[in-house]
């Protein structure tokens, strides 16, 4: 009994099962990522462990526009966020194309 306590608490303490939308870093820590999330922006990494920004804009022009202004091999637009990934100690590692599937359906479906 007490077993099933702790998993309703943890439910809902996690936001699951409360009937509120989703939020954007909760979807990316479901999906594996390890983020944490301060107003248009998350950081973290990604479930291949690269870091990584991920900066979220009003639409996909506006993230086109951001991207023009950082370095193209560690940057990527999906829908209307920049992913920003420099830094890294690999300076090979990269948010896999899986991965940026995974932050657009995020940001699809909390409507970041």
């Amino acid at each position: 009994m007490r077993v099933v306590a702790v998993a309703v608490a943890a439910m809902l303490v996690s936001g699951c099962g409360s009937g509120k939308p989703p939020t954007l870093s909760g979807c990316l820590d479901d999906a594996g990522f390890l983020v944490t999330s301060s107003g248009a922006k998350v950081e973290g990494t990604s479930p291949g462990g690269v870091a990584f920004t991920l900066t979220v804009y009003g639409s996909h022009a506006a993230a086109e526009r951001a991207a023009a202004k950082l370095d193209p091999r560690t940057t990527e637009v999906v829908a209307a966020g920049v992913v920003d990934y420099h830094g890294n100690p690999d300076p090979g590692a990269r948010v896999t194309a899986g991965e940026l599937r995974s932050i657009g359906g995020c940001l699809a479906k909390t409507g970041g």
